[in-house]
This record gives C-alpha cells, sequence and structure tokens, in this order.
C-alpha cells in the first residue's frame, strides 16, 4: 500500500521548531479489461511494464522509475531519464526514498540510497469511461525529508475517481546545493535545483505515462504540501514548466511568502560553506564524491534548503513573476490552516523540555517575548505583543506566540498570493479550521502544553490514508469525505464551490466540521492583515 508510518512525518513536523494542453498521441498503452471492468494489474509504461496491486477500490503501482539513478557521475547533475528495461518490473511496495536522516530516528524513511527517483500511482480499480483527471503531489519535509509513498492516496482516488501520482525527488544538499564549481556548464541555472529538476521529470513522465493508467495527460494537477506547496509555486513560474500541468493546489506554502526560496548568490555562499564543511570529514577528498552521510543532516538541522532563483530556469521569485503577469497562469487552489505555527511552538516547547530535563516545562513569557524579539526586532516585538496580548489566549504565551508567527509567515502570504494571482488566473482560497482533529505524533513524544488545533500538517490524513485515520469522529470523517470532493473537483473542472478570490475580496472559506461546518470567514481581519501591513518593512 502506498502507506508507510505517517506518524513519523507529522511528529518531526511539530518537533523541529525551527499552460499548454497537456493532450498528444499516447506514448504507452495499458493492458488487460475493456472499460467498465476491473483494470489490469500489468500496464506497460513508454520504459517498460510494470505489475502492481489490485485491491477492491484501486489499483496502486508503487516503485515506477521516473528517472535515471542520480548516482556517480549523476550526483549534482540534471535529472536523466530512466532506461527501458525488458520484462515487466513488480511495482508492488515502495522503493528507497531520497537520502535523509530520518524525520523521527529510528521511525521514518531513513535512507542513503540515491537510487531514489520513483513515484507511485494509484487510480480507482474499474476502467473509467473516459480518461480520469490526474493529480501529481509533492511531499513536504523542508526540501530535506519526506517521500511519496507516506501519502496513501486510495480514498482520494476511489472517492474522488481520479489518479494520484506522488513522487520522490531529490533533497537536501543532493537537491539543493548550489557552488562555484557546479555552475560551470549550468547555463540554465540548475545548480541548486535539482530536486525541482526531478518534479519536472515527473510530470513529462505523468506526460507520457497517464493514458496507460486511464488518466487524461491534457488535464493534470500539481499539488503540494508545505515544501511540496513551495515547489509548486516555482513550477508556477519556471519558464520551462509551462504545459506540464493544468491546474495548482498549494497546501500550507504560500507563494508570496519567503519561506519558500532562496536567491542565488545567497545559495552559493551557502553552498561554499557547506562544501568546505564536507570536506573536513575524515576520509574525504573530494566532496563531489563524498560518502552520503556527509552530505545529509537530521530534519531541522544543517543548513536550509529551497529552489534557488536566479538564472533561466526561475528567472523570477513568485512575488515578482505574480506582479508582471509572467508566469504559468493556471487555476489554483491555495489555503493555509488556522494554527499552522502551533506546531513549530510545540517544537520550541519539546526542545525547552529536552535542554532543561523538565519534562514539565512550557513556552512561558519570556519565551514568546525573546522569540518575537528574535524573529522581528526590539521595536516591532513590542507593538505585536501589544497586539496579541498574552491574557487574550487564555493566559497560554505559547498560544499568543504561535498566532503571531502563524498571522506573520502564513495568513498575510497567504492573502497576497490570493490578490496577487487573483488578478490573472482563477484563485480559490481556503483555511482549514478543524481545531479538534486527534493527535497524530508520535508516541514518544508528549501532548503539547496547549491544543494543537488547526496546525501545520493537520489536514493532510483528511486526504491521504494516514495511520490514525481510525481516529476521526463521524463529523470529521464528514469533512474528510467533503474535503476530498473539493479537491478532486477542482482537479477536474478547475473550480470550487465558491466564489473565487478577487484583488480585493480574499473570499475564504473554512474547511470544519460541526455547527457551521464549511463556511466563508474574513480571513484578513481575522489574522490581522492590516496590523502587519502596517508596521515598517524593516
Amino acid at each position: 500500500m502506498l502507506k508507510r508510518t505517517a506518524h513519523a512525518a507529522i511528529a518531526a513536523a511539530l518537533a523541529t521548531g525551527a499552460v499548454a494542453s497537456l493532450a498528444g498521441p499516447a506514448t504507452a498503452a495499458a493492458t488487460g479489461a475493456a472499460r467498465g471492468d476491473s483494470g489490469p494489474s500489468v500496464v506497460r509504461t513508454d520504459k517498460g511494464a510494470v505489475r502492481g496491486t489490485v485491491t477492491d477500490t484501486v489499483r496502486t503501482f508503487e516503485g515506477i522509475p521516473y528517472a535515471a539513478p542520480p548516482t556517480g557521475e549523476r550526483r549534482w547533475a540534471p535529472t536523466a531519464p530512466a532506461k527501458k528495461w525488458r520484462g515487466t518490473k513488480d511495482a508492488d511496495r515502495p522503493r528507497s526514498a531520497c537520502p535523509q536522516a530520518g524525520l523521527v530516528a529510528p521511525a521514518g524513511p531513513a535512507s542513503d540510497d540515491e537510487d531514489c527517483l520513483f513515484l507511485n500511482v494509484t487510480t480507482p480499480r474499474v476502467n473509467p469511461a473516459k480518461p480520469r483527471p490526474v493529480m501529481v503531489f509533492l511531499h513536504g519535509g523542508d526540501h530535506t525529508d519526506g517521500e511519496g509513498a507516506m501519502y496513501g492516496a486510495q480514498r482520494l482516488a476511489a472517492q474522488g475517481d481520479m489518479i494520484v501520482v506522488t513522487v520522490n525527488y531529490r533533497l537536501g544538499a543532493l537537491g539543493y546545493l548550489a557552488h562555484p564549481d557546479l555552475e560551470k556548464g549550468a547555463r540554465r541555472g540548475e545548480s541548486g535545483n535539482y530536486g525541482f529538476l526531478d518534479q519536472q521529470a515527473a510530470l513529462r513522465w505523468v506526460r507520457h505515462n497517464a493514458s496507460a493508467f486511464g488518466g487524461d495527460p491534457g488535464n493534470v494537477t500539481l499539488a503540494g504540501e508545505s515544501a511540496g506547496s513551495y515547489s509548486t509555486c516555482a513550477h508556477m513560474v519556471a519558464p520551462s514548466s509551462a504545459g506540464l500541468f493544468d491546474r495548482v493546489v498549494s497546501q500550507s506554502g504560500p507563494c508570496a511568502g519567503t519561506d519558500g526560496r532562496t536567491g542565488r548568490e545567497a545559495a552559493l555562499r551557502q553552498g561554499e560553506g557547506t562544501a568546505a564543511d564536507i570536506g573536513k570529514q575524515p576520509g574525504v577528498q573530494d566532496w563531489r564524491k563524498a560518502p552520503v552521510k556527509h552530505l545529509i543532516h537530521p530534519f531541522g538541522q544543517g543548513p536550509r534548503y529551497t529552489p534557488v532563483y536566479g538564472g533561466e530556469l526561475l528567472p523570477r521569485t513568485p512575488k515578482e513573476a505574480f506582479a508582471t503577469g509572467k508566469f504559468n497562469k493556471v487555476p489554483v487552489l491555495q489555503g493555509i490552516n488556522r494554527d499552522e505555527e502551533r506546531a513549530m511552538v510545540y517544537g520550541m516547547e519539546l526542545a525547552k523540555k529536552q535542554t532543561t530535563g523538565d519534562p514539565n516545562a512550557t513556552i512561558d513569557a519570556t519565551d514568546y517575548r525573546t522569540r518575537l524579539e528574535d524573529e522581528f526586532g526590539k521595536e516591532k516585538a513590542a507593538a505585536i505583543a501589544d497586539r496579541y496580548p498574552v491574557s487574550a489566549y487564555d493566559d497560554t504565551p505559547a498560544l499568543a506566540l504561535a498566532a503571531a508567527l502563524t498571522d506573520a509567515h502564513f495568513a498575510g502570504p497567504a492573502v497576497d498570493t490570493g490578490r496577487a494571482l487573483a488578478a490573472h488566473s482563477p484563485t480559490y482560497s481556503y483555511e482549514f479550521a478543524e481545531t479538534k482533529t486527534p493527535w497524530y505524533a508520535d508516541p514518544a513524544y508528549p501532548k503539547p502544553g496547549f491544543p494543537a488545533g488547526a496546525g501545520h500538517v493537520f489536514e493532510l490524513p483528511y486526504l491521504f490514508e494516514m495511520d490514525d485515520y481510525e481516529k476521526l469522529d463521524p463529523a470529521q470523517r464528514g469533512l474528510s469525505d467533503a474535503m476530498i470532493r473539493i479537491w478532486t473537483d477542482f482537479a477536474r473542472t478547475g473550480k470550487a464551490p465558491w466564489k473565487p478570490t478577487t484583488p480585493t475580496e480574499p473570499n475564504t472559506q473554512a474547511l470544519a466540521s460541526g455547527p457551521g461546518g464549511i463556511h466563508p470567514v474574513d480571513f484578513a481581519k481575522n489574522h490581522r492583515y492590516d496590523f502587519w501591513k502596517s508596521l515598517p518593512s524593516r
């Protein structure tokens, strides 16, 4: 199944703190049953046949190579095509995740295997009467961790009558290291963007092979969460990604923010330091041939990696591109979770417990003010603390801090993103607002000393198979069904069941269960958008 332990991924996120149509002649063909019958377990791709698994509701094909292994001379090189194979390749289990330390040791997909460029396809069991829409989902993990197989897509595919493709791509230094030596001969700005190039290769694979699985290569939605969302932003502005997708779903990674990008000069400076550090490791004479263990860091530690802007590949940041209208214009569904930063503040709390040795340690008023000053400077911190007084948050400094950081880093950029996109493309905005989602973290991690609310990654179990889907109550399962309907209908039509965002009206819809359910909200007001815009830029 497309489902490794998802607890590890969510626990890690909480613990770190820190357009042209694709229609064209098919290049691959399915073998087997007629339309209306159960689909075949063997499908012939453009590189060879694969044998998947057939269940009562879906067919899954896991660990399909979409590119050549990025090993040896291909380390820090543009993605190369996969070789053809003879016979039928088993695709009944996930293959290696790309090198990473592991989200929560020893759990999580810890890997040192560079042969990792695989994808997974989930499609409804029954052959379609007409080609189905396709969703390509890019995983999160701060561009340093994660894998496609963590996101089981059985419900998304079966209930939504849609094909879902999840993707591995190079991570960390192996995927996003920029360095002057790597710039030589890299005229398009590939240095620092190898993981991004992998994603493009996966999208091209979908273009050539969607029809073999019953999909429509002319209706591809590119979706992603967190780092995956920031990757969708990069594809929207990359000239070479034009025509590879027809819609975008952006979850918890607003394009107008600054977290998901790095300028080339800054990336090159970081890369020189990283290479120097690698070269100091015992036995490492050539950092380009260094053992993988010297190139990966635990989640949330080491250099921060993102797509690198500047150059032919990514000539403009999303903010610049949206302002000028020079980007790949497609319909967009974009949004955030109401309490995004509670997950990161929990990481601060957990770190405090570990450093102090006090299992009861919590974020206090001093921690609150110190973090604001570190983040925004003393002058701004005073104004922010006045606007987010601890007394307004059940006298809980952690909640006040999380609210301020969420509004600064997620909500404000989400409003800016919606307004900028709406001037050019149909755009729909949402806020995941289910505040009583069960605690999904690994049992090794204690619950936070405050309500987790609608924190970062907490919407994922409503869309994908996660370990504790069984914990959802009936109303929450109803919300899950509704969200799957919204996501898949958007993939099919490019529309959501509420008014689109405009340059002046966010028209944001809250997604929640219980009384009120799915309903419109004044997103900008609730997240103090005007206050943040009133603060000096520096």
